[in-house]
């Protein structure tokens, strides 16, 4: 699980590059983090499952969740890229989102 952790540049498409660090979640065997835009930021949380399918919810406010990630490792990046969707909430259009590791955590 701790490949997961650390500095991911994420890319989805039609909005500007953005930058997620995740970690353990405190309460729970999954992850947490955050996504910061040039709008600011955003909180993650989400599950990886045996597969390496990373599932997240992103909150802009941290209380409601404002979109959900469904993502899985890409073949052959030794887990260091993630391909997958990102759907705003209340939105039916989902978008292409990939991330690449940047650094892992300290």
């Amino acid at each position: 699980m701790d490949t997961f952790y650390g500095r991911w540049q994420v890319r989805i498409e039609g909005q500007p590059d953005a930058t997620a660090e995740l970690g353990p979640h405190p309460e729970y065997a999954g992850v947490r983090g955050r996504l910061t835009r040039p709008a600011g930021v955003a909180q993650l949380a989400g599950d990886i499952d045996d597969e390496g399918m990373l599932a997240l919810d992103e909150s802009e406010d941290g209380r409601s969740i404002s979109a959900t990630w469904a993502l899985a490792v890409q073949p052959d990046s030794c887990g260091k890229e993630f391909k997958g969707t990102w759907q705003h909430a209340g939105d039916e259009a989902k978008r292409p989102v990939v991330m690449t590791r940047i650094s892992p955590a300290p």
